[in-house]
C-alpha cells in the first residue's frame, strides 16, 4: 500500500557538491585519444560515438540509430542536403524524409517565422536577406568539442590594423580587416594575470607575444607561441590549480615535462631530471579561460629533428611545437591557415583535473515506528485462506476475516513466532504539490519494516 507524507522544512536542503574529474589527451599523429575512450561497436554502426576519437558530440543525438532522417527536398527543390550547411530552402511542406542508411545522421532544423529565432552561426545579413519566412533553415550533426592547437611564428601579425589602400590605381580596397587572432585576443586577460606571475606579461621589455603588428606596439622581442584552447565543456567552471601536466616523448621516451607546481600559472619544467631547460617557465595557463600559452623555444632534444610546422625546415623538438600535429587548420610556417604536419617519432600527453559544480537537493524520508505496516500486496494473505467470501449477480463481497501472514521467525523449523505485521519497503516515490509523480528512489535491496522500527532514507537529487 502506498502511503504520502510531506516533507517537512527541515527535511529539505539544497547544496552543492564540487568534484575535480580527470582530463587526459594522449596525443598522436593528428588524434587527440581523450581519456582512453574507445569506440564501442553497436547494432547498426562499428561505432556508436558520430564525433571523431578526442571528440565530445555536444548532444548525444546519434547514438547507433536506425531507420531514416533528414529532409529531402521534393517538387523541384534543392537536392538532398543531409550534410548542407546552413541556409535558406523552400517551406516545411515541400521537404520529405531522407537520409535511410545504417546510423543515419538527423539534422537540427527551424523554420523562420515572425519570433526571428535563428540559429547562433547565421549571420543577421543572411538571416535577412537570403531567407523568407516559412523556410526551413537547417544545421548538421554532430556538432562536437576537442582541443585545438595554434603556432605562431615571429612573422604572424597577431593583431594586425585595418588599412585601406589603392591597387594598380584602381578604387579604394580594405588590405586588412583589422581582425584579432586568437592569441592576440588574450593580451588584456594575460596582463590582468600579471598579478600571480610577470611571465603573464604579454609585452615586455624583454619579449613581445604580440609580434610587429600589435596595436599595443612592439616593445621587445617577437617570439614563436604556441596556444592550446581547451573547450569548457572538459574542464566546467575552471581548470584546478597544480594539476596541469605536459609531456613530450620522442620515439616513446619522456624528453620533458611541464607542470604548475607553483599553482599560479606557471608552466615549470620538472623534468627528467638532468633534461635540457630544467626548472624553467616554458608557458602559462589560464585557468577560468581554458588556454595554455607556451612560449618555450629552448631545443628539448638536440639529436633528433621532424618536420613539426608544416611548409618549414626539420627542427628540434621545442615546447612551442607541442601537440602540433593535431593543429589541422592552424600551424603553418607563415600562416596559421596551413594543415598540420606528420611527425610519427613525435607524440604528447596533456593532462589536468576540471572543476565542477553540480546543485543537488538532500531530501530526507521517513518511515516511523507503527507507520508503512500494511500492504495490499495479495501474496500478504494466508495462502489457505479465500480472498472471494460470496458472489453473484447481486453483488460481490470480500472475506472479512482474511488472515494475515505471519513471517516472524521463530527459534525452531515448524511454528512461527508471535504475530507482527511486517512489511518490506522497496521504493520511495517523490511528488510535486498536485501529486504528480516526479521520481522514484529504487533501493537496491527491499528494507524490513517491522512495527517497532523507524527509518529514514536519504535521497540526493541533481538539480
Amino acid at each position: 500500500m502506498a502511503y504520502i507524507f510531506k516533507f517537512e522544512h527541515s527535511d529539505l536542503f539544497v547544496n552543492s557538491i564540487k568534484s575535480y574529474p580527470k582530463v587526459a589527451f594522449d596525443i598522436y599523429q593528428g588524434v587527440a585519444y581523450y581519456n582512453n575512450i574507445l569506440s564501442p561497436s553497436g547494432a547498426f554502426t562499428s561505432s556508436i560515438y558520430c564525433a571523431p576519437r578526442g571528440y565530445i558530440s555536444l548532444f548525444e543525438e546519434n547514438i547507433d540509430r536506425s531507420g531514416s532522417s533528414g529532409l529531402r527536398a521534393i517538387r523541384g527543390g534543392p537536392p538532398a542536403f543531409e550534410n548542407a550547411v546552413i541556409q535558406g530552402y523552400p517551406p516545411e511542406q515541400d521537404y520529405t524524409t531522407g537520409g535511410d542508411g545504417r546510423n543515419p545522421i538527423i539534422q537540427p532544423f527551424i523554420v523562420k517565422d515572425g519570433t526571428r529565432v535563428a540559429f547562433k552561426t547565421v549571420t543577421t545579413k543572411d538571416f535577412n536577406g537570403a531567407n523568407n519566412f516559412g523556410d526551413v533553415l537547417v544545421n548538421d550533426y554532430p556538432l562536437t568539442a576537442s582541443i585545438a592547437k595554434e603556432y605562431y611564428d615571429t612573422a604572424y601579425e597577431r593583431a594586425p590594423t585595418s588599412r585601406i589602400h589603392s591597387v594598380a590605381g584602381g578604387p579604394l580596397e580594405v588590405g586588412t580587416s583589422g581582425s584579432v587572432s586568437h592569441l592576440g585576443a588574450l593580451k588584456n586577460i594575460m596582463d590582468f594575470n600579471q598579478i600571480l606571475s610577470p611571465q603573464f606579461a604579454f609585452s615586455s621589455s624583454i619579449r613581445d607575444l604580440g609580434a610587429p603588428g600589435d596595436l599595443a606596439g612592439t616593445n621587445g622581442t617577437a617570439v614563436a607561441v604556441g596556444l592550446v584552447s581547451i573547450p569548457s565543456i572538459f574542464y566546467g567552471s575552471t581548470i584546478k590549480k597544480g594539476t596541469v601536466n605536459l609531456k613530450t616523448f620522442v620515439s616513446g621516451t619522456l624528453i620533458a615535462e611541464l607542470r604548475d607546481i607553483n599553482r599560479n600559472g606557471e608552466l615549470i619544467q620538472v623534468g627528467p631530471t638532468g633534461s635540457v631547460s630544467s626548472a624553467s617557465c616554458a608557458g602559462v595557463v589560464l585557468y577560468n579561460q581554458g588556454f595554455i600559452v607556451l612560449t618555450g623555444s629552448e631545443a628539448l632534444d638536440g639529436t633528433h629533428q621532424e618536420t613539426y610546422v608544416q611548409g618549414a625546415s626539420a627542427d628540434y623538438p621545442r615546447w612551442v611545437y607541442f601537440a602540433q600535429t593535431i593543429s589541422g587548420a592552424f600551424g603553418g610556417a607563415t600562416d596559421p591557415g596551413t594543415s598540420s604536419p606528420s611527425t610519427p617519432s613525435s607524440s604528447y600527453f596533456l593532462g589536468f583535473n576540471g572543476t565542477t559544480i553540480t546543485p543537488t537537493l538532500t531530501m530526507l524520508a521517513h518511515a516511523k515506528k507503527n507507520e508503512l505496516n500494511h500492504s495490499n500486496n495479495p501474496t500478504v494473505i494466508e495462502a489457505s485462506k479465500a480472498i472471494k467470501f460470496s458472489t453473484g449477480s447481486r453483488g460481490y463481497t470480500e472475506n472479512m476475516e482474511l488472515g494475515i501472514k505471519n513471517t516472524v521467525s521463530a527459534s525452531y523449523n515448524t511454528p512461527t513466532g508471535s504475530f507482527e505485521k511486517i512489511t518490506y519497503i522497496s521504493q520511495i516515490g517523490v511528488y510535486d504539490e498536485n501529486q504528480n509523480l516526479l521520481g522514484i528512489a529504487q533501493l537496491a535491496t527491499p528494507v524490513k519494516k517491522a512495527e517497532n522500527r523507524q527509518f529514514t532514507f536519504k535521497l540526493k537529487l541533481d538539480i
